[in-house]
């Protein structure tokens, strides 16, 4: 089993504020992987109730429906399940706390990923789509930038992030030389 680490912030331009992510990465076979992310999400994690108000004002109708929406400031994770079939790496699972699936598609001996994810289904009317594309441009440094919430106009926001991944090998190397505790 190996494991990867990844650590990643992107910058969203639209909301002027930093996303920040987790992730592990348990990687039985060279073709699938689990990965279990946590999330720091500046738009926190929205939620709506509908409420049926039943009223004697005469200047209302008798029975209205109103709409709350909160946003809490709550961190969101993901676990999802991937499965690599050539160049490309199907994912399901839970992402963001909400149902969502996942398409990779990598290139350059992997240095290069095109990635899209669809989740957040019941959160707005429209799900979120976020493609973003990554390149490796130093040893387990990568260069991120792209669109989150394509499909809504109004929520929609372009992002360029950083993302430092490295494998248990490249900790193994790192914790000889970490003080020990005794």
């Amino acid at each position: 089993v190996q494991t990867v680490v990844t650590l990643r912030s992107d910058y969203n331009f639209l909301a002027n504020s930093l996303k920040s992510y987790v992730e592990l990465r348990l990687q039985p076979s060279e073709d699938k992987y689990y990965a279990i992310e946590i999330i720091s999400d500046p738009r926190g994690k929205t939620s709506f109730e509908q409420i049926d108000v039943q009223t004697t004002n005469p200047n209302l109708p008798p029975t209205y429906r109103e709409v709350r929406t909160t946003t809490t400031d709550d961190l969101r994770f993901s676990v999802q399940f991937a499965k690599r079939i050539g160049p490309f790496t199907g994912r399901f699972g839970i992402k963001e706390s909400t149902g969502g699936i996942g398409l990779d598609f990598h290139l350059l001996d992997d240095r290069l990923e095109l990635r899209q994810d669809l989740f957040g289904f019941g959160e707005t009317l429209t799900p979120r789509w976020r493609v973003s594309l990554g390149y490796e441009f130093l040893r387990k440094l990568w260069l991120l930038g792209g669109v989150d919430d394509i499909l809504n106009d109004d929520r929609r926001d372009y992002f360029v992030g950083l993302q430092l991944r490295f494998t248990d090998n490249d900790l193994k190397t790192i914790l000889p030389f970490a003080p020990s505790i005794r």
